[in-house]
C-alpha cells in the first residue's frame, strides 16, 4: 500500500516538474508564430536575424541583408526581436571585441611580452610563489 502512495506522489511530481512546464513552452511558441506578421524582425533557432518579407504557409521569407532573401520555416522563429536589436549587437560586437584583446594580452603574456600590464602580471606572480 505504502509503494503505491510513493508510485503516485513520484507520478504527480514528474507531471508537475516535466509536463507542465514544457505544455506552457510549447503554448508560448505557438503564440509567438500566430502572432508573427510582415515586417517583423526575428531571430531563428539557427541564429539567423532577418525581417520578415513574405509568408507561403508553413515557410516565411527572411530577408538579412538588402537584397538577401532566405526562406526558412515558420516554426524555425524562435523570438521576435525589438527596434533595439542594433543597439544590441553593436554592444555585442563592442563586448567581442573586449574579449579578443582580453585573448591577445593572455597569449602576449605567455609569449613573454613585456608591457606595464604584463609586467604588473608577472609581478604577482613572483609574489605568489
Amino acid at each position: 500500500m505504502g509503494q503505491l502512495i510513493i508510485l503516485a506522489v513520484f507520478a504527480v511530481l514528474m507531471y508537475v516538474l516535466l509536463i507542465l512546464p514544457q505544455q506552457k513552452r510549447v503554448k508560448a511558441q505557438q503564440a509567438l508564430l500566430a502572432s508573427l506578421s510582415e515586417g517583423d524582425h526575428v531571430l531563428t533557432t539557427s541564429g539567423v536575424y532577418g525581417n520578415i518579407v513574405e509568408f507561403e504557409g508553413s515557410v516565411i521569407w527572411l530577408e538579412v541583408a538588402k537584397g538577401v532573401e532566405i526562406k526558412v520555416a515558420r516554426e524555425a522563429v524562435q523570438a521576435i526581436i525589438g527596434d533595439d536589436s542594433d543597439e544590441t549587437s553593436d554592444k555585442n560586437d563592442k563586448s567581442d571585441k573586449n574579449d579578443k584583446n582580453d585573448k591577445n594580452d593572455k597569449a602576449s603574456v605567455a609569449a613573454g611580452d613585456s608591457t606595464d600590464s604584463n609586467a604588473d602580471a608577472e609581478s604577482e606572480t613572483d609574489e605568489d610563489e
